[in-house]
C-alpha cells in the first residue's frame, strides 16, 4: 500500500510540474508579450556584445553562417544565433520564441549595430517594430502594410526559386537567399543577392526587416 501512495504522489506531482510548464508556455495576452520582448531584448544586448556596423559593403557580404546559434525544440520552440558575414565578422544578432498553441503565436528581436527590430506575432498578426516604433503589420503573404496609412511599405516576392526578391515602395532592392543549408555553423554563403547599388537608410531598414524574419524562419522551420 506504501508504494502505491508513493507511485501516486509521484505521478501527481509530475502531473502538476508538466502542468506548470505547458501553462508558463502557452502564449499570453499580447501585453505580457511586449513585456516579454523587452526581456529577451535586455539578454540579448548582454549575449550578443559587439557586432559590426552594417554598412553598403556589409549588406553585400552578410552571409548564411551563424556564430553561437542555439535550437531548441519542446513544448515551445526557441532559437538564437548571431549572423556572420562570408569572413565571419558579427553583423546581427537574434533570439525568437514560438509559444505552444495552434495560433504559433511567437516573438523575435534582432538587432544590428545601428537598428533593433522586433516582430511579436499574435492570434495570426505579426505586428513591426523598428528601434521601438510600430510600423506596420506583416501579413503572411510577405507584405508589410504601414501601421498609420494602411499601404504597402515592403513585401517579399514569394517565388518558387532560390531566391526571394525584396521590393521596397515600387523598387525592387535585393534578393534573399533561400538556399538549404545542411548546417548553420561555418556557413559562408551569401545571404542577399542583386542588391542595389544606391539603398537609403530606410530602404535598407525595412529590407532588413523583412530578411532578418526570413532568414531566421528558414532556420527555425528545418
Amino acid at each position: 500500500m506504501i508504494y502505491l501512495t508513493i507511485l501516486t504522489a509521484l505521478f501527481v506531482a509530475l502531473a502538476l510540474v508538466l502542468s506548470l510548464l505547458l501553462i508558463g508556455n502557452l502564449s499570453p495576452a499580447r501585453k505580457k508579450m511586449m513585456a516579454e520582448l523587452d526581456r529577451m531584448k535586455t539578454e540579448l544586448g548582454s549575449w550578443a556584445g559587439h557586432l559590426t556596423p552594417i554598412n553598403r559593403s556589409e549588406m553585400e557580404l552578410f552571409s548564411l553562417g551563424q556564430q553561437k546559434h542555439v535550437l531548441r525544440r519542446g513544448v515551445s520552440t526557441t532559437a538564437k544565433g548571431i549572423y556572420t558575414t562570408i569572413f565571419h565578422e558579427p553583423v546581427a544578432a537574434y533570439t525568437f520564441k514560438q509559444y505552444a498553441g495552434k495560433h504559433k503565436n511567437s516573438l523575435l528581436f534582432a538587432r544590428t549595430a545601428q537598428h533593433d527590430y522586433a516582430y511579436l506575432t499574435h492570434k495570426g498578426n505579426t505586428t513591426l517594430f523598428i528601434d521601438g516604433q510600430e510600423v506596420g503589420q506583416l501579413q503572411a503573404d510577405g507584405v508589410l502594410k504601414g501601421i498609420r496609412t494602411g499601404k504597402e511599405l515592403a513585401k517579399v516576392q514569394s517565388e518558387k526559386s532560390a531566391l526571394l526578391p525584396v521590393v521596397v515602395g515600387e523598387r525592387e532592392i535585393g534578393s534573399i537567399s533561400r538556399k538549404p543549408a545542411s548546417s548553420v555553423k561555418g556557413l559562408n554563403d551569401r545571404a542577399f543577392e542583386y542588391l542595389k547599388p544606391d539603398i537609403s537608410d530606410k530602404e535598407e531598414q525595412l529590407f532588413l526587416a523583412l530578411a532578418l524574419k526570413e532568414l531566421v524562419g528558414q532556420v527555425i522551420e528545418k
